[in-house]
């Protein structure tokens, strides 16, 4: 009955982990792409997002690693038992999460430091943050190869997925003519964004499945299709952004923005529903090659 339970609360927890930290990560890397199209209300809310991202990470980080504890005992009292939890630490998803907490923790401390400093901490939390990523998990199936894969594969899905909240509070700001220069440079760079992270997506995959075949004659293979199907969903909501949406901004700012908030609205919830069958994915199923 308790591991049945911890196979559902992990994939939940897991969920919450990969929105937090692509969010954060995305909100930094959208920073740079594009703060010099800010004013100082969206600088602000950039920061803010990077910040609470980081406060509820450290949360649910701390709770992933206690979560280990209880996985190792069984039962739910397991997270309570002190031998488990200094267990926890010898594991590798026990030294995983702990780059998470010390990387979202790194986040949160840069607010209290001068420029410079700040972003020296932003960019040792992302890194920490993205190495957690690669330490653990069906990553380390075919060594650095398929790590650096997924490495390049999380920095890409961030920048996308972290454009998301700071595109839509900009579509609620009246007369902010700069989204149009925003939106239509971030389509450029999503071309190149988005085309590597499909690239190495498949290829990953494919090292996962050994095949195309499992694709259809597995479990594994039966979700990750599902996962598919929903970013290619996305794929297309991204393209009538691209090509119908952004140029009618430029004609008409106030309808654009409209638009371009439901859209965005509507990628927010695939993109969950994504990280989501990601989760399971990572934490429930075994691949077909056994990883």
């Amino acid at each position: 009955m308790f591991i049945d339970i911890w196979t559902i609360i992990n994939p939940i927890i897991r969920t919450f982990i990969y929105i937090i930290a692509l969010y954060s990560i995305g909100s930094i890397l959208f920073q740079f792409h594009f703060q010099k199209y800010f004013n100082d209300e969206i600088n602000y809310f950039c920061n803010k997002i990077i910040k609470n991202s980081a406060f509820l990470g450290l949360l649910i980080s701390i709770l992933a690693f206690i979560s280990i504890a209880g996985n190792l005992g069984g039962e739910f009292k397991s997270i309570f038992e002190l031998e488990l939890i200094e267990l926890s630490f010898e594991t590798i998803q026990g030294r995983s999460t702990l780059f998470l907490i010390v990387g979202f923790s790194f986040l949160s401390l840069s607010f209290f430091f001068p420029l410079f400093l700040f972003k020296i901490f932003n960019i040792l939390g992302t890194i920490l943050i993205l190495t957690s990523f690669v330490v653990v998990g069906h990553s380390l199936s075919q060594g650095i190869f398929s790590q650096l894969l997924v490495l390049i594969h999380i920095i890409c899905i961030s920048f996308w997925l972290g454009s998301f909240l700071p595109l839509r509070y900009m579509c609620t700001i009246k007369n902010f003519t700069n989204l149009y220069f925003i939106a239509d440079n971030f389509g450029k760079y999503a071309v190149v964004y988005v085309g590597i992270l499909i690239l190495t997506g498949l290829t990953f995959s494919y090292i996962l499945l050994g095949g195309i075949l499992p694709l259809i004659t597995s479990t594994y293979g039966n979700v990750l299709l599902i996962k598919l199907f929903i970013v290619s969903m996305i794929l297309i909501i991204g393209a009538i952004n691209k090509f119908k949406i952004v140029p009618e901004i430029k004609k008409d700012l106030t309808t654009g923005q409209v638009k371009l908030k439901n859209s965005i609205n509507i990628e927010i919830i695939s993109s969950v529903l994504v990280l989501f069958t990601t989760s399971i994915l990572t934490t429930s199923l075994p691949t077909p090659m056994g990883m």
